[in-house]
């Protein structure tokens, strides 16, 4: 009975794993006559690396979180409201940076902001996502 207990517990550690290395959102840009689509990899646990893949490129754009804030304290048994400051450190200098506001799982507001302050808007794009990544 330990054993089967021990295969459990195992099984759904490594689903557990394999949910965070592949922990990323589809997005693509709004009010845009065309749109930018991109890939947001979170990173793995207490990581503070991650990335940013855009449709239009092969190459991953290295990001690191700059800076966390509570923006709201959910009421009891709903999570809190977060604001995570990501930025761009692209080979060929500095990037811009992604602001994004995350309750539970779910995206509430994501925007990158340029270096010149140009602001672009996201919102998630579930129709592109598959188990690989985004399907642009």
């Amino acid at each position: 009975m330990k054993n089967v207990v021990l295969l459990f517990l195992g099984l759904a550690l490594s689903q557990m794993a394999f949910a965070d290395e592949n922990d990323f959102r589809c997005l693509q840009s709004i009010h845009l006559q065309k749109p930018i689509k991109l890939q947001f990899n979170f990173p793995q646990d207490t990581q503070e690396t991650g990335s940013v893949t855009y449709s239009t490129s092969k190459e991953s754009i290295p990001i690191k979180l700059k800076s966390t804030k509570t923006l709201d304290e959910g009421p009891v048994g709903r999570p809190s409201l977060f604001q995570y400051v990501w930025e761009e450190m692209p080979n060929t200098g500095s990037g811009g940076k992604y602001i994004i506001s995350i309750q539970g799982a779910l995206i509430g507001d994501f925007k990158y902001v340029r270096n010149d302050g140009k602001v672009f808007r996201f919102e998630v794009n579930t129709d592109a996502s598959t188990e690989n990544g985004c399907e642009w």
